[in-house]
């Protein structure tokens, strides 16, 4: 009797999958490889928002706010520099506007397994914007963000008394949708009167932010955050209304690359190290005094008048 031939079946799973592999119109191995990037990234921003919150309630959260007035003529080189500065020196959170959550992501991404490591970046969004657009949070979580800074400002017409609670809580849940956290920026930036909201802190724990920026006085809610002008007086009496944490507001004076190409750190990174270190300084001290002093002269001239550029 002859032997009958041995047939050996293709294992049905593996075969299988990859027939539907290859019958999917318009995947291929580069699109499979993008999704893959993209989804690494989120769940890095994801992390390090988680992050955020839990550095917020430290006793000095420091989020360095940067600003330029050209964003689209910086060098990268110039970005990095600065970007790397907020890290070294000890900050929380880096706060800039939609030009450069990009920029400042990579380069904090950069430092990704080393210590320090990469710092939440934070996009600065008006609130009229993200309600109008909420997709806008989207967006920022592609480009790096792991938050939302919610600018908002209490002389907008928000229409009856809870018009603005209900609009920050939209804002928020927007940008939960995208897995980023929120913080409270009212007031931030406004021409004229005190930045920052009388009750901020309550008003952020209604809504579900983070953190907010208050003008002391402050009792339970989220943690809150007092607007820095860079000057000696004005971290005294962020202090003495007891608050601890503080946005550096206008870090850079308006001008991020400013002595980039002549040397590194450029002068813009040294300010920001020097704003960094006295705001985290147990006591009100001359952190920076024999270079510029406390007027930081040489470095923008009056604090009050640069930071206010913004």
């Amino acid at each position: 009797m002859s032997a009958k031939p041995v047939h050996v079946a293709k294992p049905v799973a593996q075969s299988t999958w990859r027939a539907q592999q290859s019958a999917k119109p318009g995947v291929s191995r580069r699109s499979l490889l993008l999704l893959l990037i993209l989804h690494v990234r989120a769940a890095a921003s994801l992390a390090i928002g988680g992050a955020l919150g839990r550095e917020l309630a430290k006793a000095r959260p420091v989020v360095v706010h940067v600003w330029d007035a050209k964003p689209a003529e910086l060098q990268r080189y110039a970005i990095d520099d600065v970007s790397m500065a907020c890290r070294e020196a000890g900050a929380t959170a880096v706060l800039v506007g939609p030009e450069l959550v990009e920029a400042v992501a990579k380069e904090q991404e950069l430092a990704r397994g080393n210590f320090p490591g990469p710092l939440p970046v934070i996009a600065d969004c008006a609130l009229k914007d993200l309600v109008e657009s909420p997709e806008l949070c989207a967006g920022a979580a592609k480009l790096g963000a792991s938050a939302i800074g919610i600018r908002y400002y209490e002389e907008e017409e928000w229409g009856d008394a809870g018009g603005l609670e209900e609009a920050l809580k939209q804002a928020v849940a927007a940008a939960e949708a995208s897995s980023l956290a929120a913080i409270l920026l009212g007031e931030f930036g406004a021409a004229a009167g005190p930045e920052g909201v009388v009750g901020g802190s309550d008003l952020a724990a209604r809504v579900g932010a983070g953190a907010a920026l208050t003008r002391g006085g402050e009792e339970g809610g989220a943690p809150a955050l007092g607007c820095w002008d860079g000057s000696e007086e004005g971290l005294q009496r962020l202090r003495e209304a007891g608050i601890g944490g503080v946005v550096v507001k206008n870090a850079c004076r308006g001008d991020l690359g400013r002595g980039a190409h002549l040397k590194s750190p450029s002068p813009a990174a040294t300010l920001v190290t020097k704003l960094v270190k006295a705001a985290l300084s147990k006591g009100s001290k001359k952190i920076w005094a024999g270079a510029g002093g406390t007027g930081l002269a040489s470095d923008g001239g009056g604090p009050q008048l640069a930071a206010g550029r913004y």
